[in-house]
């Protein structure tokens, strides 16, 4: 067994249908929860108030977000094999931003020009900060507010970029990651310090632990401590998203839900993707699947700022039903089209781009670097100075 994360081939790395089944549902759980259960009032009345039903079960849909980062885990991990830090950077801005800068655009146009009694107080330029994805960082707000997961990844991005740059890529190296990152995040809470908690994104550290913990019994087996790191990550990460989702609950629903619900949901969620993944329905594969994997990140890009403003246009002249159904019918296929005519032919170009402008880049600094500094011969006035002292 080795012990690093060494490449699978095309045919023993074969595509987890059941993995891309698991994205879109995330994603269309977030979306569920901000028609139906997050508390704006662009029904004309406060969401959980207008669907009092559906909200008792879409009020858990901020879940999503915590199966995303589990996911990421698993998934990021699995990508970042065989990859320098140039390929690994090249590989992430080929993927993210296609469709997060259409987004940025969209956005903004929506904001500061069609709806602007909703932007929230969104400025034009709020725009070139948002288009860098690194806004997060430097307090600009963003241009919507589901961009605000898009930091949380990106940190942990910058932190395998780290490991890669330091070659600890064994698989002692991922797990002392995945033992002292979410213990830093424990610390950081206890001990109130919130602001380095925030830049380490160390409320989300075990989730993305748990998620690296499968992917390695993924790739390379069964041991009693993988699986003890598993259940830690999996316990850290409750006990987060219990404080988080009935905080989140209160303030942004008005509602009140015990702790223990989100945290009996995350542990569900890491049993999911163990089941997908570590079971024979990994072998599950299908073609749609792949598709609808697909749509996650640009229907969760566009759903959220874009869909409320089609409720405030659309509820008082249609059904309540007909309108929901149907705007998540209208997201799926816009996401389509965002990952087949926007994604698919720019992710390559720009992945290879970013890594040939890389690659140039870091050979010249490595140039500079290597020639040698001239030696500073003394003036001939300063030596016969010296010579007739």
């Amino acid at each position: 067994m080795s012990n690093s994360l060494a490449p699978r081939t095309p045919a023993s790395a074969p595509r987890l249908g059941l993995l891309d089944a698991l994205r879109i549902t995330a994603a269309l759980l977030v979306v569920f929860y901000h028609y139906t259960a997050w508390g704006h009032d662009h029904w004309g009345s406060k969401a959980p108030e207008f669907w009092p039903v559906l909200s008792e079960f879409t009020r858990y849909g901020q879940l999503g977000v915590q199966l995303f980062f589990l996911i990421s885990g698993f998934v990021i991990l699995m990508s970042m094999q065989g990859k320098n830090v140039i390929g690994f950077i090249g590989s992430r801005v080929g993927r993210l931003y296609p469709a997060y800068w259409v987004a940025v655009i969209a956005a903004a146009v929506l904001s500061l020009v069609i709806w602007p009694e909703g932007n929230g107080g969104r400025a034009a330029s709020d725009i070139l900060p948002n288009l860098t994805m690194f806004q997060g960082a430097f307090g600009v707000q963003n241009m919507d507010g589901v961009y605000w997961t898009l930091w949380v990844e990106l940190r942990f991005y910058l932190l395998l970029g780290l490991l890669l740059a330091l070659k600890l890529t064994k698989i002692k190296h991922i797990m002392v990651l995945c033992t002292l990152w979410p213990a830093l995040g424990l610390y950081l809470h206890f001990t109130n310090l919130n602001q380095l908690q925030d830049k380490v994104a160390g409320e989300y550290a075990a989730l993305f632990a748990a998620g690296m913990m499968l992917y390695l019994i993924y790739q390379n087996g069964h041991t009693l401590m993988r699986w003890i790191l598993v259940a830690g990550n999996t316990a850290v990460a409750a006990f987060f998203t219990g404080l988080k989702g009935q905080l989140d609950a209160s303030e942004l629903s008005g509602l009140d839900i015990p702790a223990w619900h989100f945290q009996a949901l995350v542990v569900l969620c890491v049993a999911l993707l163990a089941v997908c993944t570590l079971t024979p329905l990994k072998h599950v594969q299908a073609k749609w699947l792949a598709v609808a994997g697909s749509l996650t990140f640009p229907l969760y890009l566009f759903h959220q700022l874009w869909g409320w403003w089609i409720i405030e246009e659309l509820h008082g002249v249609v059904n309540k039903y007909v309108l929901l159904f149907g705007l998540i019918v209208a997201m799926l296929g816009f996401a389509y089209l965002v990952a087949r005519f926007v994604e698919k032919p720019l992710g390559l170009p720009l992945r290879n781009a970013t890594i040939k402008s890389l690659t140039v880049s870091t050979a010249w600094v490595k140039k500079v670097m290597s020639r040698p500094v001239p030696s500073i011969s003394k003036p001939k006035y300063q030596q016969s100075w010296h010579q007739t002292r």
